[in-house]
């Protein structure tokens, strides 16, 4: 049997009288070699002066779970208010701060408020843009000034807002929209666009909707 290099033959004297004692021992010689040869064989063998290193592999890092919407906290409106009597409270939205649905579920109609920037003016511009889209400009921009002229004045928590009511060239459909200054440039716009029976019998309710607004401490 061929010896494993890092082993060498053990040399050993039997006595003449000890003939059993000798075989008993060759055998265990015989053995130690097989078994340290075998373990070279699978390079796990340790021997005295051996140093041996082992790297473990690192375990991957589990994924990240992915929220369910279900899963994902929703952050409480920086603002509070009062619901008018017939609207329902319809709460905060991605961008909208606050969503209020005036009338029975078949016919409800959104009262939006909407963090934004720009003038009172911009906006009053652009709304009678929407409702009048292809309109004559001059005349749009007439009307716009005359609804801002004819807006009511409001306080909002310390702060001066306007209220206006804009019309489509038929008086079919209209918007009620308010604009509540805030800090760094950003201000409150508060906004209904529907049918403008709707609009003239809620506008009351509207006003005081938007009064009612503060911001939470």
């Amino acid at each position: 049997m061929p010896l494993c290099p890092h082993h060498r033959p053990v040399a050993t004297h039997a006595p003449a009288s000890g003939f059993r004692h000798a075989v008993l021992a060759a055998a265990m010689i015989a053995a130690t070699i097989a078994a340290g040869c075998s373990g070279c064989s699978r390079g796990t063998s340790v021997l005295p002066g051996d140093i041996r290193s082992y790297t473990v592999s690192k375990q991957a890092e589990p994924a990240p779970i992915a929220a369910s919407p279900g899963d994902v906290p929703t952050k409480p409106a920086p603002v509070r208010y009062d619901v008018p009597e017939g609207w329902t409270d319809g709460g905060a939205s991605g961008l909208r701060l606050a969503t209020l649905l005036i009338g029975d579920p078949a016919g409800q109609r959104e009262v939006t408020i909407i963090p934004a920037s720009g003038t009172l003016e911009g906006n009053v511009a652009r709304w009678q843009g929407q409702l009048d889209a292809g309109g004559d400009p001059d005349d749009l921009a007439s009307r716009a000034a005359a609804a801002i002229e004819a807006a009511e004045s409001v306080d909002v928590d310390g702060r001066p807002a306007k209220v206006v009511l804009l019309r489509d060239a038929a008086a079919e459909q209209a918007i009620l929209g308010a604009m509540i200054p805030g800090g760094g440039g950003a201000s409150l716009f508060v906004k209904f666009k529907g049918d403008a029976d709707v609009a003239a019998r809620e506008r009351e309710r509207f006003i005081r909707f938007v009064s009612s607004i503060r911001w939470q401490q």
